[in-house]
């Protein structure tokens, strides 16, 4: 019976040399049941002075433990089938879940779950043709998110080359897909563009809409009627104020002013012990409908006011670009293979986009033209990052104007309300006639000190308001010192009875 073994060397000769190790650099997998495998990359001998070239010896290890706790096992608790050497049908094959995996089980999942959402939609063609009818804009987030990576393709590239190859991993629809995609010529630059086709016609709309209302919101406030005869009362309260100062005698104020009359408050005092605003005193002294005319005649300012010039000029930017990069990979030598549509589908509609983008770069220079016009109507120098800064400001203060004039309305109701509640309250006093003397007159006099000590506490708190805490101090010992006084008569009243 002849095995494996071979004969014995003749003698005076050496024995032969050992077989070549198998293709891939390592030695051959011993014999006995699968083990896990790490997968790396390895790094290749570069000579001395290296970290590899300079480790320390490293310490023993238990090889049979360390195959007892990663030793494949088989479904049943069986222990796995050695293949025969021959490799023949004879051998049992390994399981797919006993095969390695390509990639880790996060990725997998991604995109699985991506692929779900086609729901069997030939993915590649679609891809090659570039099929508006399949491909939508959310599914181009999807791709570019799902799309093999360098690494990734470096690994798939051999199994592209050979299928058999398929065999010896756990193969999955996640690896048959980043498979199909690194076949596809510049996937990532072909995605790109196609997106900017997909997503162009509703940019460019919304570029229009702010142009349009930036360009309203202009024409508004330069013919306002009722915005010059507020900005002329400011000026006159703001010089009136200024008189004798370096701000006073100004012939005009910039919108950042605007701004300010809400801070500016009133000086308390005993005659009038409710702060007012600047911005209330102008409401108050405007002439009547000038909030509602204000409104109505800036009604196009109020959407201008968050948007954005320089941003509009950006989004254009962006779209001159995107065009250009199309262009580019129009030229590219890599398109134009069986089945693929990328020239035939972006090359046309490249003419055409671009004669809309010059249109809309006219309508952007007018309207930047229109906000330095508005600027030097104002006579505020212009700043291309802060054009529409203008427009917000005066909005803000009509908004605040209305504001203040709805608060002047309701204190003018609020005070004719005591007014009439006082005059109702003496009518009252008067028609029940003078008060007969009771028991009770010996309580009145407290009864009568409780509107000084109102008093005195208002003056206390009129002099903390304005900072007089000395004063302050004096009044608080005088009405502690009333106060006593008064408890002394009524404990002396009460005491004699």
């Amino acid at each position: 019976l002849q095995g494996d073994t071979p004969p014995p060397p003749p003698p005076g000769k050496a024995p032969p040399p050992p077989p070549p190790p198998p293709p891939g650099g390592g030695p051959a997998r011993p014999a006995g049941p699968q083990l896990r495998a790490l997968h790396w990359k390895k790094v290749q001998p570069s000579g001395k002075g290296t970290l590899w070239s300079s480790l320390p010896k490293a310490p023993p290890i238990d090889e049979a433990a360390l195959r007892e706790l990663f030793t494949v096992k088989a479904a049943g608790g069986q222990k796995p089938t050695a293949a025969p050497a021959g490799g023949g049908a004879g051998g049992s094959a390994v399981k797919k879940e006993q095969q390695p995996a390509l990639l880790d089980v996060k990725r997998s999942n991604q995109i699985q779950i991506a692929l779900a959402k086609f729901k069997g939609r030939g993915i590649l063609a679609a891809v090659l043709a570039l099929d508006e009818t399949v491909l939508k804009q959310d599914d181009i987030a999807r791709l570019r998110e799902c799309s093999p990576s360098a690494e990734e393709v470096e690994m798939l590239s051999p199994f592209g080359e050979d299928p058999r190859l398929k065999e010896t991993v756990r193969w999955g629809p996640a690896e048959s897909f980043l498979l199909d995609m690194a076949a596809v010529p510049r996937l990532s630059q072909r995605l790109a563009c196609f997106l900017s086709k997909l997503t162009f016609e509703q940019r460019k709309k919304d570029a229009e809409a702010q142009v349009e209302a930036i360009n309203k919101a202009v024409q508004c406030l330069r013919g306002s009627k009722t915005l010059p005869l507020l900005l002329a009362l400011v000026l006159q309260v703001g010089n009136a104020l200024n008189a004798g100062t370096p701000r006073g005698a100004a012939a005009g104020f910039t919108s950042e002013a605007l701004g300010k009359l809400a801070e500016t408050k009133s000086t308390v005092s005993d005659a009038r012990p409710a702060q007012t605003s600047l911005l209330h005193y102008v409401a108050r002294v405007a002439p009547a409908e000038s909030s509602k005319q204000l409104r109505l005649e800036l009604r196009d300012l109020e959407e201008a006011a968050t948007l954005s010039s320089a941003g509009v000029a950006e989004e254009l930017d962006g779209l001159c670009k995107e065009l250009d990069a199309l262009g580019s990979e129009l030229s590219s030598p890599e398109y134009g293979g069986k089945g693929d549509g990328f020239v035939a589908a972006l090359g046309s509609w490249r003419g055409a986009a671009a004669k809309k983008v010059e249109a809309l770069r006219a309508r952007v220079e007018g309207m930047l033209s229109g906000l330095q016009q508005l600027h030097a109507y104002w006579g505020e120098a212009y700043v291309a990052s802060e054009a529409e800064a203008l427009l917000s400001r005066v909005h803000s203060f009509a908004a605040s104007f209305g504001k203040a004039c709805r608060d002047n309305e309701r204190e003018d109701h609020m005070r004719k309300k005591r007014a009439e509640a006082k005059a109702a309250a003496a009518k009252r006093a008067q028609a029940k006639g003078p008060s007969r003397p009771s028991q009770a007159g010996a309580a009145k006099p407290a009864a009568r000190a409780q509107p000084a000590a109102r008093s005195a506490m208002g003056n206390i708190q009129m002099s903390l308001k304005r900072g007089e805490f000395e004063d302050m101090k004096k009044l608080q010992s005088e009405l502690q010192t009333k106060i006593q006084s008064r408890r002394t008569y009524t404990a002396g009243a009460h005491g004699g009875r």
